[in-house]
């Protein structure tokens, strides 16, 4: 069993921020950090959660080299063969670069890395609202697309690491496109760029992000309801084809736009046209730390099976 002084460092990458923390050997967060993502991507990002373990083991006051284990949340599918991660559109840089080598060379050998969607999947399960269900669902909203699933009480990850990258689902006004083969159909009509495009070419005026398209609902402004309204039926047509593939007893929204009830809400309201079954949907209890909150329950797991 881990000493008292044994510390473990999780982090979780987005393509905006960073999230890291500081664990003590009973699994407790005792120091965290966020910051934004290095837009410059690739060796730079990896460099970026390097210095966070040292930032925090500072204000721990340890040595970073005593970090014994660590886990890494990365926004791609990760090869279980070779660790190598691929489909990171919103990390420049990160499939051309080995960066569980890296961190390795960083940290010792105790190093993993993990979908970073898989690891809010474990959050929830852990201590969110997925905590009594075996088959769930992480579905994450925001930048761009994810899904981190858990089919009988474990992650599934598929042949190549790639399972839950519905990014690539084949749902959207032009699934062969070329913009659909590079950035992924679904993603292009549910991401925040896509929905603040939709706003624009609606005639909507005012909107610079999708937080400012929902401020401007609560104003009563119609092209705003209209353009979540869109959003929504996409979504709802992503949920169903997963409920009739794999039959889940939850499937939990996420991410800064899936997060939101004005969007969950809409598609609770069109699932019933879509689905003869009931299909039960949540927000995500642990918000937009459920990413890092897995990653804490992934190195506490490591350390009480040594």
């Amino acid at each position: 069993m881990a000493g008292e002084s044994t510390h473990c460092f999780a982090a979780d990458l987005g393509g905006t921020k960073l999230a890291a923390a500081m664990v003590d050997a009973h699994g407790r967060i005792v120091a965290e950090l966020t910051e934004p993502t290095d837009s410059r991507g690739g060796t730079h990002v990896a460099g970026q959660i390097a210095a966070s373990a040292g930032k925090l083991a500072q204000t721990v006051g340890i040595d970073v080299a005593r970090v014994r284990h660590v886990m890494v949340g990365i926004p791609g599918a990760i090869d279980p063969l070779t660790g190598r991660v691929s489909l990171t559109p919103n990390v420049a840089g990160l499939q051309d670069f080995d960066i569980l080598d890296y961190l390795r060379g960083c940290f010792g050998p105790n190093v993993k890395i993990e979908n970073d969607v898989n690891l809010a999947m474990l959050g929830e399960q852990a201590l969110g609202c997925a905590s009594q269900c075996r088959n769930a669902a992480f579905l994450a909203l925001g930048t761009g697309a994810g899904l981190g699933l858990l089919i009988d009480g474990k992650l599934f990850r598929g042949a190549r690491g790639s399972a839950g990258e519905i990014a690539d689902l084949p749902l959207g006004r032009d699934p062969t496109s070329q913009a659909a083969s590079t950035a992924g159909a679904f993603e292009l009509e549910v991401g925040s760029l896509a929905i603040v495009d939709r706003y624009r070419r609606q005639g909507g005026a005012g909107a610079a992000t999708v937080r400012d398209i929902f401020s401007l609902l609560q104003s009563g402004d119609a092209v705003a309801a209209s353009v979540l309204d869109t959003t929504a039926r996409w979504v709802a047509l992503a949920v169903a084809t997963l409920q009739s593939l794999l039959d889940l007893e939850l499937i939990v929204f996420g991410g800064s736009i899936g997060v939101r009830p004005e969007l969950y809400e809409r598609v609770r309201q069109v699932l019933p046209a879509l689905f003869s079954r009931p299909i039960n949907i949540a927000p995500s209890r642990l918000g937009d730390r459920a990413g890092l909150i897995g990653a804490v329950c992934a190195v506490a797991q490591a350390l009480s099976n040594e």
